[in-house]
């Protein structure tokens, strides 16, 4: 049975979490790994709602060597404690470990992550939303037939974003003012 629930994808590094310095490129230890404000808050009202979330991250860091996936499996487990230490939760990871040169089709902005995102959760992904905060997300988002959102700084081509807000911290009010509570999943 194919769903046609509403679910969001959303990025990992500089959406989830405070992305690294600079000089690492990468977040390397758990211990480095940092919520962005208004993020828990946002996922939380997201799982009050039965709205499944999904992260769907590129992390060439593992295809380099800066990373193993063994860490990278433990960095994530540290998002999940994060998250569930405000009640907060994840119903999906997925994560690309390649570098643009490997040419798989799950690295952003290729939809391959987004795709196998939505088979785990039984979505439609014309029914969920893309959120993250630079434009290869957003290309990822559509080339899936999501609807997207841009969160921060960074400016997109005109058309590619349904949506920008400026920080994290306006999730939590955009989600109270667009996604209706959905019937238990």
């Amino acid at each position: 049975m194919i769903r046609t629930d509403t679910g969001v994808f959303m990025d990992r590094d500089g959406l989830i979490n405070v992305p690294p310095p600079p000089e690492d490129r990468y977040i390397l230890h758990p211990d480095t790994f940092k919520l962005m404000p208004g993020i828990a808050e946002a996922i939380r009202l997201l799982n009050e709602r039965n709205i499944p979330v999904a992260v769907v991250t590129n992390q060439k860091g593992v295809a380099i060597g800066k990373v193993s996936e063994a860490t990278l499996h433990r960095i994530h487990q540290r998002m999940v404690e994060l998250l569930a230490a405000e009640n907060a939760s994840v119903q999906h990871i997925q994560y690309c470990p390649h570098r643009e040169e490997d040419q798989c089709n799950c690295r952003k902005p290729l939809p391959g992550m987004l795709i196998k995102a939505a088979a785990a959760l039984n979505l439609q992904t014309e029914t969920c939303w893309m959120i993250g905060d630079q434009p290869r997300d957003l290309e990822a988002g559509r080339a899936a037939g999501c609807r997207t959102l841009l969160v921060g700084s960074a400016t997109a081509p005109e058309g590619l974003a349904d949506l920008h807000l400026s920080h994290t911290q306006q999730l939590p009010h955009w989600i109270k003012q667009n996604f209706p509570f959905q019937t238990e999943r």
